[in-house]
């Protein structure tokens, strides 16, 4: 518990607190700007609070820079800080060898260990800052009283209700491996964008199946021709080349035919030409009766039919020529395919190779649908998963809803008599509602929320309270007697503001004067001085 607060700038530099109710009391006349909510600030500054800082910056401009020290009593051992407006991001631990400088994070993880936080809890300031009800936080609309500012969302208040009330265990585990199992449905997407693997359709993932099918018995009989390949190699290669050597043998005579037309060609070709008088005169020295000149016109005929036929000749030479060209090739070709079948008594390289494409077509598709099956499995798991969690969390909230109400019931019991009308809370997947039923006015409207902050202190690990004067300014006085009454109940630490005492009951002056720690008037301010504006 926060024991005592020391501060040179206040008008009483040292305030101690009680265990339970603390009263910072104003005057009668019900003077206002004296510092009563900036006390309280301090306060929640000296608790690892930020809003002095920035909704109390016309007391540091005015005053300078503030120094708070505070001791805390745990387990009967005192813990001493020290923290300044200069630089609120730090804390001196000053009980501790060195009094070293720590973070304000630091600081807070220290008090919600002390205050004895359950593991998995909200965070200390998360837990404390909504029920620290102060003039300028804006956290005081009894129509939203969870609301640690008015545009808080609900996504921030609903974790932070079911942590308070220790039901966010059982939802943590399952919105771990939710998160969990989104991250594995991020990177799978991620690698199907990429085009890493290829999604399918339901409809591509039955025609890979029966694809596989067909690779699966493609495959089995080459391992079974690869078992067989020893036996019959050697018939299957003799078989083989019995029939390319007779194919060869066709070709080579093919060959052998159409190169002598070709010579056919070429000679008649030849003959074309005209034939010189001395060869004829020669031929009379061994056949001297032989009428050259006859021979002569005998050879000029033949030479014009040959030059007739001359264009068909040489296209028919080129036909032939192309035709060797292509038989040529086609016997090569045998050739190679004698030398190949010899290699294959030892390598089956074919078998092999058919073998390898095979397996890696279908490990393409193994992997296709395995990461179909895998998305299919994942998208169901996070689908079962949000439901879960939305099971839970429904049936979570739903039991805080009826253990506050419960508790609301009893305390407007105690705070009005005569069958008081009692405020429900109604709590849903995105929303929460805080109702005042037949009841709307203001004070009573202001009373429910108190109802509802001490709902929190009694059945959570939520260690203090902080009312301001404005949660009390429209609850009718014997109203607020019977409130302050339940404060004293309480063994945890509640801090008020309240002025106009004389209004109230002798018991109830007793017991303000009791939890007092500071008390202030126009005279009596504050900071010891005032900076308002005289108009």
């Amino acid at each position: 518990m926060l024991k005592e607060l020391r501060c040179s700038n206040l008008i009483q530099e040292k305030l101690e607190f009680n265990d339970g109710f603390n009263a910072l009391v104003g005057p009668d006349d019900g003077a206002n700007s004296i510092g009563k909510s900036s006390v309280l600030m301090l306060i929640d500054f000296s608790l690892a609070g930020d809003d002095f800082i920035s909704l109390c910056s016309d007391t540091i401009e005015n005053v300078g820079i503030i120094t708070v020290e505070m001791d805390f009593i745990f387990k009967d051992e005192k813990y001493s800080f020290s923290r300044s407006t200069n630089d609120p991001k730090m804390v001196r631990f000053l009980s501790e060898k060195g009094m070293p400088e720590k973070t304000i994070d630091d600081y807070r993880n220290f008090l919600k260990e002390h205050y004895c936080f359950p593991e998995g809890g909200a965070s200390f300031r998360g837990t404390v800052n909504p029920f620290f009800r102060i003039w300028g936080k804006d956290n005081y609309n009894p129509n939203k009283p969870l609301n640690s500012f008015p545009s808080e969302p609900y996504s921030n208040i609903k974790p932070n209700i079911l942590k308070v009330f220790s039901f966010y265990n059982a939802v943590k585990e399952l919105v771990k491996e939710k998160k969990s199992t989104d991250a594995k449905k991020k990177i799978l997407k991620g690698a199907f964008d990429e085009g890493y693997i290829k999604p399918l359709t339901k409809k591509e993932k039955d025609k890979s199946q029966k694809r596989l099918l067909e690779i699966e018995s493609e495959m089995e009989t080459i391992k079974n021709s690869i078992e067989n390949y020893a036996i019959n190699a050697e018939q299957i290669v003799n078989d083989e080349n019995l029939k390319l050597k007779s194919e060869k043998d066709v070709l080579l005579n093919s060959l052998v035919h159409i190169k002598n037309r070709l010579k056919r060609i070429e000679v008649n070709l030849d003959y074309g030409s005209t034939i010189n008088k001395k060869h004829f005169e020669k031929l009379t020295a061994y056949f001297p009766d032989v009428d050259s000149l006859k021979l002569a016109k005998v050879d000029q005929f033949h030479s014009g039919v040959t030059k007739i036929l001359k264009a068909e000749l040489r296209e028919e030479k080129n036909l032939l020529e192309d035709r060797i060209k292509s038989l040529e090739i086609e016997i090569n070709s045998i050739d190679e395919k004698l030398l190949e079948s010899v290699s294959m008594l030892d390598k089956p390289y074919g078998i092999v190779d058919k073998m390898l494409e095979l397996s890696v077509e279908e490990k393409g598709l193994r992997d296709q649908i395995r990461f179909k099956d895998i998305k299919s499995t994942i998208d169901t798991k996070v689908g079962i998963l949000s439901k879960q969690i939305t099971e839970k969390v429904a049936t979570s909230l739903e039991e805080i809803g009826n253990t506050l109400n419960l508790s609301m019931s009893e305390y407007i019991g105690k705070f009005y008599e005569d069958s008081p009308v009692i405020p429900s809370i109604i709590f849903s997947e995105t929303r929460y509602d805080f109702s005042h039923n037949d009841d709307t006015g203001t004070g009573k409207a202001y009373a429910n929320m108190i109802a509802m902050d001490m709902s929190f202190i009694e059945k959570t690990y939520l260690p203090i309270l902080i009312h301001d004067l404005i949660v009390f300014s429209n609850i009718e006085d014997h109203a607020i007697e019977e409130i302050f009454n339940v404060y004293a109940t309480t063994d945890k630490q509640t801090f008020i503001a309240i002025d106009k005492l004389s209004r109230f009951n002798k018991k109830t002056k007793m017991l303000v004067k009791t939890g007092e720690f500071l008390s202030l008037d126009s005279k009596r301010l504050a900071f010891k001085k005032s900076w308002k504006k005289i108009s």
